[in-house]
């Protein structure tokens, strides 16, 4: 029934890793990285809306270790670049070598060729090797020799750096933190979380090794949710949204650098990748809010120097004086007219609309070609309360024993799941081995 290399399949795994595998995701760097569930989920997230992170911390609460487990997670090849003052950027992109067996130069390849690099410390590098890193996370490829080389696919960097009050620091220009999705900060744990931490360290004692993270997906599987995040549906009226929030950013009497183009896009990508992950084909405002202050911050060049709190808080503040768009769900014919450069038709308020799924596959995940989604809206603030709680799906085929399609789809990939297992390492059991 399940030939991999099908659309169908494709969907199918991508409706099921929503509702199974973004959870064994988090559950798993939950059991390494304890009491900080929130900057897991938003590690996971960058990782699946195809963003680079920059983990910023005081040393040792635990920056590398989660960066070692997100590479972990997708079961693909992992690199890590110890960033030191005396690095060379030959040394993370590769050089010319010659070979003594033929006496020509060959490529000998840098520690940049992996699905995950982890650069520790990467503050504690140079200007000029920081650079390095421009066309490697903006172009995914290195140019060595004039030769421009791709990178694997998918390609993330996961960068960790001290506090600039840190000795022996250097500060990242912004080109280079413009070009990461989101920034994070642990912090310490609390007392509870740090006793937990001490006992499950004594438990450890015996082994030689840190137990390896067992892998949620692969590489092939990575890339298709990442394929599959940017077909999620974005509003007009909340690209305007989005534009209007950058554009405050760039007017604001604190900021002296604001939000670039280039930022604005990274938090489409990544209201995506919240909205799929909440299991809906399409992004409301909130998605924009939730996600706004850790893929901003970071960008923003502040009048007086200040803490990144201070930068979080003042993405915040902007949002808050943006009026929330006011805007209903149009339809798949309308999304579809939109894409090709033409007009929408707006649904009123406190109306009921019949929408169908028939011509943009990648409007809903998993849905049939005939699905009817029946839309409820009643008046109200709260837009994504209206969507969440009255968007009713129902199928006319792919019904089993009264289950709707999703629910479906879901014990047929669940029972392939278990028959499977063993024949790949990712949860699903190796969609695309």
């Amino acid at each position: 029934m399940y030939n991999h290399e099908s659309t169908y399949s494709k969907e199918v795994w991508t409706s099921t890793f929503v509702q199974y595998g973004w959870e064994q995701m988090q559950q798993r760097l939950n059991e390494v990285i304890i009491g900080k569930p929130e900057p897991v989920r938003l590690a996971c997230l960058t990782m699946l809306a195809g963003g680079h992170l920059l983990l910023e911390d005081v040393p040792g609460v635990g920056k590398t270790l989660l960066a070692r487990a997100l590479a972990q997670l997708a079961d693909g090849t992992f690199r890590r670049i110890q960033m030191t003052p005396d690095m060379m950027p030959a040394d993370i992109t590769g050089s010319m070598v010659l070979d003594p067996a033929t006496g020509v130069l060959r490529y000998s390849e840098g520690p940049l060729a992996a699905n995950v690099v982890l650069a520790d410390e990467l503050n504690r590098a140079p200007a000029r090797t920081q650079a390095a890193l421009l066309e490697a996370m903006e172009e995914r490829a290195v140019t060595v020799d004039g030769v421009t080389r791709p990178l694997p696919e998918p390609f993330m960097i996961v960068a960790t750096q001290n506090p600039l009050a840190f000795e022996g620091t250097y500060r990242l220009p912004e080109a280079e933190l413009d070009r990461f999705m989101t920034r994070l900060s642990l912090g310490y744990p609390d007392v509870q979380g740090e006793a937990d931490m001490l006992v499950r360290e004594q438990n450890r004692m015996e082994r030689v090794a840190r137990p390896r993270i067992q892998p949620v997906f692969t590489p092939e599987e990575w890339a298709l949710l990442i394929r599959r995040i940017r077909c999620i549906h974005v509003d007009d009226t909340l690209c305007r949204y989005m534009a209007d929030i950058a554009q405050a950013t760039r007017t604001h009497d604190q900021i002296v650098l604001g939000v670039s183009p280039r930022g604005t896009v990274a938090l489409m990508q990544a209201a995506q990748a919240q909205a799929f992950l909440s299991g809906r084909t399409y992004v409301i405002p909130d998605d924009v809010k939730i996600i706004a202050a850790p893929v901003l911050a970071h960008r923003l060049v502040l009048k007086h120097a200040a803490s990144s709190d201070h930068a979080a808080h003042v993405i915040r503040d902007t949002i808050s004086s943006i009026p929330i768009p006011s805007f209903t769900i149009e339809g798949n014919r309308d999304g579809a007219a939109r894409k090709r450069g033409g007009t929408t038709r707006g649904i009123r308020r406190s109306s009921r609309v019949a929408i169908r799924m028939d011509s943009n596959p990648g409007t809903t995940v998993g849905a049939s070609s005939s699905s009817t989604v029946d839309t409820i809206q009643s008046t109200g603030d709260d837009f994504s309360t209206e969507c969440d709680a009255q968007i009713r799906i129902t199928s006319n085929r792919h019904r089993s024993g009264g289950r709707s399609f999703m629910q479906e789809t879901a014990r047929q990939t669940v029972t392939s799941h278990a028959k499977t297992r063993g024949n790949g390492s990712s949860w699903l059991g190796g969609l695309f081995r």
